[in-house]
């Protein structure tokens, strides 16, 4: 009899799955067109088509749209470059990304890089499709190079950045990285830009081929990984076929009995992986099939130990609940097996009904029974809604019980949950036994229903998180400049300043800039956990710094000053220094003023300090604002004048007055007697030259 083991990791891995759901979602979508082959695997193709998804190979092939008429275009799993998404745009189209989120991480870091002065060299197949898109991504200067690659040609060169193709072979890129590291060049960066799955797919395929009598590789001969699938279990196992449809199956011999190992490639849908499984089992597993129908005759097929089984109560009682599961014997769950929460109760099970339960045993040696648990079975239940909830890539949290040898044991209910310690950090974590009583934040990878057991991620979390935090940082850096007023929200404060977050960015308010006037702490002005209004005084991309200052912001102390105390005025102030040319005032909050010693009293001051001392109250008068400046003059000398009496006038003064107000009015009186004698002169000359 032949045994058929399919490999965990068979089929589409998370991101060629979303592409298909992507395409699928839009095809009925008016003038939705797809870019190239959403993937390479041709029944997906073609079902995608039959689905009414059209398909061109290039921009060029879209058609002209109409006035105020819209489109979409799906961007493939393999990506695009640069100057697709741009074309697309132009005519007007709106772009559908349905990249792998793994290959748009190395056009993200080929940009970058590019940019920065690096010539960028790729590891892969020069006429794959995600080769051809990331060399897009620098302007198409990329050089393309395999395994077998001659370095030297790089020896010399000022920076050199290394990506890889996401599906290459794992082993081959560590070999090649060794020799990468050996170049003659100033600055060498390697990326492994592997996708994770790749690795743990290639490895498993090899452990397959190992122990397996024949491999089956499933797949499209166009999907670059399945080819590696294949070249890798070839090289361990000769009876390995390649395999894309089940008509083939007929073409090869299998033997009578052993084990036959299917795997498939991250292009492969579920639905071809299980056409032949089920071709395998229904050609070869014959005498398994007639055991089952054997089993069924005599009654115990449904009574195995750990199987999940429907009885009904014929009777409850203070040890336990009876149970008729079907079968020749009866079930017997005992009180303690009973209740998952709460306190067993004989009456909350009366006679007839139905209760789910696991055979804990099949035949108690005691009793007779089949002895079951209803406890587990419940806890399986709740296991198995927490597990529905995590099947969407919905992320979940464990506390990590174990380490072993490579990676973490945890649990979601009565699943057992295994995090590889590739997929704990984004780097590599060399002591394991930290994390264990530690609670991770993890997205199923794989969830076997039938062992019951989860492989689980954290790095996927964390990759995703940082790609959206480079995001934000990117548009932060682009738009945060000096002289720009940002809203941040205060995170915490220390003696010098006040740490605030702008946009998930921290930046420092430094305590001189938090106020015009003196304060001893930050909380004196902020408020940790509010958002305030701050300008950007300076930035420093590369130390990753940002200096704010809220006083900027606020209406300066001197502008109140001039507005509530015109020059002239006289206001008590507070001697803040003394220095031996004058001493400065506080007439107001953050508003200072000279008093020069010239000015310190009514009578000459030598030695200023004999007159005025820090902390003394006096009033001053202002004498003049230099606006420009913020410079205040102060007077506390024209305040005692002002103070000084006015002298009355002496009488012989007034009386001199008096007669000096007489003569005056005497004076106009004569001038007056003399105008009119004057104007009749005139008058009598006038008529004399009449007359004549």
């Amino acid at each position: 009899m032949l045994k058929v083991i399919v490999a965990n990791k068979a089929g589409f891995c998370f991101g060629v799955e979303n592409a298909v759901r992507t395409a699928s979602e839009h095809a009925k979508d008016g003038n939705c067109y797809l870019l190239g082959d959403i993937i390479h695997n041709r029944s997906v193709v073609d079902e995608l088509a039959a689905s009414g998804l059209r398909k061109v190979d290039s921009v060029d092939e879209l058609p002209a749209l109409a006035d105020g008429e819209r489109g979409k275009v799906i961007i493939r799993s393999h990506g695009a470059d640069k100057a697709t998404y741009a074309a697309v745009k132009s005519k007007g189209y709106d772009v559908v990304d349905a990249t792998c989120p793994f290959v748009k991480k190395i056009h993200e870091i080929v940009r970058k890089h590019y940019e920065a002065g690096y010539h960028i060299v790729i590891i892969g197949e020069a006429s794959h499709a995600e080769v051809m898109a990331t060399d897009g991504w620098c302007d198409n200067t990329a050089t393309v190079i395999d395994a077998d690659a001659d370095l030297s040609r790089f020896d010399g060169c000022e920076k050199l950045c290394f990506v890889c193709q996401t599906t290459y072979d794992g082993k081959k890129f560590k070999e090649l990285s060794k020799k990468i590291h050996k170049i003659k060049c100033k600055t060498v960066e390697i990326f492994d830009t592997i996708c994770y799955t790749t690795y743990e797919r290639q490895k498993e395929a090899v452990d397959l081929a190992v122990g397996c009598d024949v491999v089956l590789v499933v797949g499209d001969k166009k999907s670059s990984n399945t080819n590696k699938l294949y070249d890798l279990c070839v090289a361990k196992n000769a009876d390995t076929y390649f395999v894309n449809s089940i008509g083939q199956l007929n073409k090869i011999k299998f033997p009578r009995s052993g084990v036959i190992g299917i795997v498939a490639g991250a292009s492969t849908p579920k639905q071809s992986i299980m056409e032949v499984k089920t071709y395998m089992s229904q050609e070869f597993g014959k005498a398994s099939n007639e055991e089952f129908l054997n089993a069924v005759n005599q009654g115990t097929v449904a009574i195995r130990e750990g199987k999940t089984i429907t009885g009904t109560v014929i009777s409850a009682d203070a040890d336990g609940i009876h149970v008729n599961v079907g079968g020749k014997i009866d079930g017997f769950i005992d009180k303690t097996e009973a209740c998952d929460e709460g306190e067993y109760k004989p009456e909350d099970f009366p006679v007839g009904a139905e209760v789910v339960a696991i055979v804990t045993k099949k035949r108690d040696d005691v009793s007779g029974c089949v002895l079951l648990s209803k406890r587990r079975a419940d806890l399986m239940r709740k296991s198995d809604e927490e597990v529905d909830q995590i099947r969407n890539n919905e992320i979940f949290e464990i506390v990590i019980k174990k380490d072993i040898k490579g990676g973490l044991i945890g649990s979601l209910g009565t699943y057992r949950v295994f995090v590889p310690a590739s997929q704990i950090r984004l780097k590599f974590v060399p002591d394991l036994k930290k994390f264990v009583g530690k609670t991770l934040r993890l997205r199923a990878l794989d969830i076997d229903d039938a062992n019951r057991k989860i492989v689980a991620s954290q790095r996927v979390i964390l990759q995703e998180e940082k790609e959206e935090r480079d995001k934000k940082a990117e548009i932060f850096w682009e738009n945060v400049k000096p002289d720009v007023v940002v809203a941040g929200e205060v995170k915490r404060i220390s003696s010098y300043g006040a740490f605030v977050s702008v946009d998930g960015i921290d930046c420092l308010a430094h305590i001189d800039h938090l106020s015009y006037s003196h304060i001893d702490s930050p909380d004196e002005v902020l408020e940790i956990g509010k958002t305030y209004e701050f300008l950007v005084l300076k930035t420093d991309r590369e130390k990753q710094r940002v200096s704010l200052g809220y006083r900027e912001l606020q209406p300066h102390p001197f502008d109140k000053c001039m507005e509530n105390h015109p020059v002239g005025s006289v206001v008590k102030g507070k001697v803040i220094s003394v220095l031996p040319y004058g001493a400065f005032v506080e007439i107001e909050p953050g508003v200072e003023g000279l008093v020069h010693v010239s000015e310190a009293a009514a009578a000459y001051v030598k030695d200023i300090n004999e007159v005025l001392h820090a902390g003394d109250e006096v009033d001053v008068k202002i004498m003049a604002y230099d606006e420009a400046q913020r410079k205040t003059t102060l007077s506390i000398r024209a305040c005692v004048e002002e103070e000084k009496p006015v002298a009355k006038s002496a009488k012989p003064a007034k009386k001199q007055v008096e007669e000096s107000d007489v003569y005056r009015d005497e004076q106009d009186h004569d001038d007056n007697v003399f105008a009119s004698l004057l104007k009749n002169v005139d008058g009598g000359a006038g008529e004399d030259k009449k007359g004549e």
